[in-house]
């Protein structure tokens, strides 16, 4: 009685040598940059980062994509959707509101380089691959820095004089 033989469907087959290996048609998946990023400035949100590909919910709620637990933050505080001309951010009915650039809005849209600021805390709109000159509309005048900000190049002139001063010490 002849049984017949089935092959393994383990084994690989012996390659034919008059068959051509089709390419290989693989979709490659890149990283891409968001197009606005919040970087935390001040308050407990300092040194995040929060990517923004997408409408996302900021506030004090477990469904929102920026979860900030505080009390001066609303359960559901601003939405942010980035857009081609920048980043739309509108309050959602907040208790406190929030700032642009330390100026009270509802609604506004934010431009790489502005700062937003809910309660104590305060995020700057990053527009990644960005110069800030290159953000702004032309015409548009430079932004000033915040007089509670301060500019931080007498600390650096204070340093200098220091440093001549042991330098002058060590020396003699």
């Amino acid at each position: 009685m002849n049984i017949p033989v089935q092959a393994n469907p383990a084994t690989p087959a012996a390659p034919d040598a008059s068959v051509t290996p089709a390419p290989v048609a693989a979709t490659v998946v890149r990283p891409a940059l968001p197009r606005y990023v919040l970087r935390g400035v001040s308050g407990a949100g300092f040194g995040r980062t929060f990517p923004l590909v997408a409408p996302t919910l900021l506030g004090r709620g477990a469904d929102c994509g920026i979860p900030l637990d505080h009390p001066g933050i609303s359960r559901q505080h601003l939405k942010l959707t980035p857009t081609g001309e920048g980043l739309l951010v509108e309050d959602l009915g907040s208790t406190n509101g929030w700032l642009l650039n330390e100026q009270p809005q509802e609604r506004a849209v934010a431009r790489h380089g502005d700062e937003i600021g809910i309660d104590v805390f305060r995020f700057r709109v990053v527009a990644p691959g960005q110069a800030d000159q290159a953000a702004r509309p032309a015409g548009a005048a430079a932004r000033t820095p915040s007089p509670r900000h301060g500019s931080t190049a007498w600390w650096w002139v204070a340093a200098l004089v220091v440093l001549a001063g042991v330098a002058l010490l060590v020396l003699r």
